[in-house]
Parts: C-alpha cells; sequence; structure tokens
C-alpha cells in the first residue's frame, strides 16, 4: 500500500524523533559510564545509583533500537506512540 504525502512526512519526522533520542541516550550513557569508570578507579568503589543509571539508558537505547527493528511493520501513528513513551521515560530521569 502506497504511503500518503503527509504519512511520508510523518515517518521523516519520526526518524528524526528516534535519532535524537539516540544521540541524547548515547551520550547520556557515555557520561554515566565514565562516572563509573572513575568511580571505581580514584575511590576503588561502585556506585550503585551510576549503576541504575547506566542500566536506564542502556534500556531506553534497546527500545529504541526495536523501534528502527519494526519500523517499517508499525505506521507513523504506532511508531509516534512508542517515541512518546520513550521521551517520556528518558526526560523523567
Amino acid at each position: 500500500m502506497l504511503q500518503t504525502r503527509q504519512q511520508l512526512k510523518a515517518k521523516k519526522r519520526n526518524a528524526k524523533r528516534l535519532g535524537q533520542l539516540l544521540k541524547q541516550a548515547r551520550i547520556e550513557l557515555e557520561q554515566s559510564i565514565a562516572t563509573l569508570e572513575d568511580t571505581a578507579i580514584d575511590q576503588g568503589s561502585w556506585e550503585m545509583t551510576d549503576i541504575s543509571s547506566s542500566q536506564n539508558f542502556h534500556s531506553v537505547i534497546g527500545q529504541i533500537l526495536a523501534i528502527a527493528d519494526e519500523w517499517h511493520q508499525l505506521n507513523h501513528f504506532q511508531i509516534e506512540e512508542k517515541l512518546s513513551q520513550i521521551e517520556h521515560r528518558f526526560y523523567a530521569n
């Protein structure tokens, strides 16, 4: 089935949102891992708050990649809903 022009624009807009979320999650994960490394090296200990933060960002990246994997099976409304759920979780932290 051919997509309408509006549907194509919505998919393009969603692709940009997906890419931006992935970029932000990667940056946050890198910063969290750097904090873990510094804590372990400098203090010889692990901080549970830093570990859980890393796990949260890793989970967000997994969810983003799952959407990307299903991209061609989902319509733009489904993609928007999934992205909104991730944004809510990501920005709630």
